[in-house]
């Protein structure tokens, strides 16, 4: 999708049952829920995923509920169990492919020891809504864990836009099961009734020039809110640059939160500074920001918070 296609977008918006009985050798049926097998006496129950991936390295692309789509990437170090996971998810009117066009997690995650999962909304134009379709991202990621043998202490949730805001709401939903999160362009789900159960640590990317969600009306009272759940301290100043600047705080108990605000700009009138930081401009929601590169960013943070409780 180009640019223009994108802005024009941007403006126009603005299985179950019963489990199968198998005959005996004289044709009766038995139940294999009531007379196992004497080898699968010990095995563990398995989970019947709504949509999962095969336990196979590479790209994956296939089909859950309510119309969304999934891809998973995998290195062949993953096939032995003991990676983490990163659930990658679009902003509106993008795909999977688009994401990763821009975040570029499946070629810099697996290295990294990280299965990556990127669902697609449903819909000609691809949108996330107000959370109707948490439940089937949800379990798609919990069925990737489940069949990669996923370290559950390395459970990590970013995205963009919409995405952004399905991050902060998986954490509001979900927080016991994550280990951090990083949200880039949206606003959170912390409303004095929806708030993590837990405390865990979130890097948050949101630009002053951003235009669809804008940092005086959405990004700043999202800093506020969440510097009011948790007992945080005083700020302390990590990173700075030309333009852009990042804080982190603290709570009580050591849980960071690091907040990177930026003066980037795509160049287009619609999105200005609506994008995700990093090298080149060849793609619509990119801003060309030579000072850090949220993939990169992003990485290292999860690479640094896994679960600790």
């Amino acid at each position: 999708m180009n640019r223009l296609a994108a802005t024009v977008l941007v403006l126009a918006a603005c299985g179950g049952g019963e489990p199968a009985s198998t005959p005996d050798a004289a044709g009766d049926p038995i139940d294999a829920a009531s007379e196992p097998d004497a080898g699968d006496l010990d095995a563990e129950p398995t989970q019947a995923w709504p949509c999962a991936p095969d336990r196979a390295s590479g790209h994956q692309t296939f089909d859950c509920p309510e119309g969304v789509g999934a891809e998973v990437e995998a290195s062949a170090a993953c096939l032995a169990g003991g990676c983490g996971v990163i659930l990658d998810v679009h902003g509106y009117t993008m795909t999977a492919d688009q994401q990763d066009q821009h975040t570029r997690m499946r070629a810099l995650a697996p290295p990294r020891g990280y299965v990556v999962v990127q669902p697609t909304a449903p819909g000609a134009v691809p949108t996330w809504g107000l959370g109707e379709h948490d439940d089937v991202v949800w379990e798609l990621l919990q069925a990737t864990i489940d069949v990669f043998d996923v370290d559950v202490d390395r459970v990590h949730v970013t995205g963009f836009s919409q995405g952004g805001m399905m991050s902060f709401r998986m954490l509001c939903a979900h927080a016991d099961a994550l280990a951090s999160i990083a949200p880039v362009a949206g606003d959170a789900c912390f409303d004095g009734v929806n708030e993590p159960a837990v405390e865990r640590p979130i890097l948050y990317i949101h630009g002053h020039l951003d235009t669809i969600i804008p940092w005086t009306t959405m990004g700043a009272p999202t800093r506020d809110a969440l510097l009011a759940t948790w007992p945080f301290g005083a700020p302390t100043a990590i990173s700075s640059g030309a333009s852009y600047d990042a804080q982190r705080w603290l709570t009580t108990t050591g849980t960071p939160f690091e907040l990177y605000e930026h003066d980037f700009s795509t160049g287009e009138l619609v999105l200005a500074g609506h994008c995700l930081p990093g090298p080149g401009d060849n793609h619509t929601f990119r801003c060309d920001a030579s000072e850090f590169d949220e993939a990169t960013l992003v990485l290292d943070f999860f690479d640094a918070h896994p679960r600790g409780d």
